[in-house]
């Protein structure tokens, strides 16, 4: 059956009144305090480097017994990254314990060891980071809760600025942008800069380990989504990053997993997205996304690899899917299932929750599907008389 209704109004493109679309955006204001925050953080990250030479704490191998002069002076350059460089930041919908976050890359560039480890330490790296942002906590009334692969600065309770600690080959030379959102981390120039390594692009873990992870390919990968598939690629990975907050305070669900779910939906789309108006996209995106996430979905930083992404627990799985299934039935129920238009936004409020505006006002009829279900339906017959009878 073909659609019964549009309501694309309700998700983006109303001007007489608040849309999903704009209602799951970050006001500018938000931003700007997370932004500021993290100018603040790399200053102090900077001006505290001096010191990384004259301890010998941070150095292992040779440096580690070397003096001051010689170990290299070390200039930590950062990159934003994450959802807010992807323009893929939403608001959440249970703030807290859902937050916002800014991902501010720390790249440090050093030598390499004859083993292949940086000659910093990973671990004594977290202690550097923390010790020198510690005053700085302290002023703004920040704190620093311990986390496993990046440093947390907790700006407000319902937002927090991640700091991964990257370590590149001093052979190579890094340029980094200094403004949060410009997408520059190393550009193909013919004599001035040279692409990173992939290889080459180590994240250190407080336990002390160097992990291979270059985030620019993730970069790349969501740009060369939204090559293939337009602003429909960014505009469904929110709406299903709104349903996922909508629907779990917490759950396991990344939102990476979403955007590779969007991805193998838009592919098995085949180029018809174009032809979709918002709505309609969002409603042919979920009726695959349970059998999507089903199967392996892997990380696409990592090509060649079987990293799964969805590699759940039977609990969390179960959860998911089961969302995934609920989902898939409500878009239906919205817009193949009624001809009424309060209905439809009852159906994707469920989905979506409140944010999504209740404007049945906005909401289109289809008019030539609708004659065509109300000529399918079947004459109502009068019920025959039946002569009332008695058992012997």
């Amino acid at each position: 059956m073909g659609f019964l209704a549009r309501a694309s109004a309700l998700f983006i493109g109303a001007s007489r009144f608040q849309s999903y679309h704009e209602a799951i955006q970050v006001e500018a204001p938000r931003q700007a305090v997370l932004l500021a925050a993290q100018r603040e953080i790399r200053n102090a990250l900077r001006e505290a480097a001096r010191k990384l030479p004259y301890e010998s704490r941070f150095w292992q191998g040779r440096f580690s017994t070397a003096s001051a002069s010689a170990r290299p002076s070390v200039v930590p350059k950062f990159k934003t990254q994450g959802s807010f460089d992807y323009e893929l930041l939403v608001d959440p919908s249970h703030l807290p314990p859902q937050q916002i976050d800014l991902d501010d890359g720390v790249y440090f560039n050093v030598e390499y060891l004859d083993s292949g480890q940086p000659a910093l330490v990973a671990r004594a790296l977290f202690d550097f980071v923390e010790e020198a942002l510690t005053p700085l906590c302290e002023l703004r009334g920040w704190t620093i809760p311990e986390k496993d692969c990046c440093v947390r600065i907790q700006i407000r309770p319902d937002a927090h600025i991640d700091l991964p600690i990257y370590s590149a080959p001093e052979v190579v030379h890094i340029s980094l942008a200094d403004t949060a959102g410009d997408s520059v981390l190393a550009k193909s120039h013919t004599q001035r800069f040279q692409r990173l390594p992939a290889d080459k692009i180590l994240l250190a873990y407080r336990d002390g380990r160097w992990a291979q992870s270059d985030p620019l390919r993730l970069k790349d990968w969501v740009e060369g989504c939204v090559q293939r598939y337009g602003a429909d690629f960014r505009r469904v990975c929110r709406y299903l990053k709104g349903w996922r907050d909508h629907r779990w305070p917490k759950t396991s669900l990344s939102s990476i997993t979403l955007m590779v779910a969007v991805d193998t939906a838009l592919d098995q789309l085949n180029g018809a997205h174009r032809t979709l108006s918002n709505d309609h996209l969002l409603y042919e995106v979920t009726q695959r996304l349970p059998a999507i996430l089903r199967g392996d979905l892997l990380n696409p930083v990592f090509p060649g690899q079987r990293v799964v992404l969805n590699a759940w627990s039977v609990e969390d799985r179960e959860a998911i899917l089961g969302g995934a299934d609920e989902l898939a039935g409500d878009l239906h129920a919205a817009l193949k299932g009624t001809l009424d238009a309060t209905l439809v936004v009852q159906a994707l409020q469920r989905a979506f929750g409140k944010r999504l505006p209740f404007r049945p006002d906005a909401v289109e009829i289809i008019p030539s599907i609708a004659a065509t279900v109300a000529s399918e339906r079947p004459a109502k017959v009068a019920s025959p008389s039946v002569d009332p009878s008695t058992s012997g």
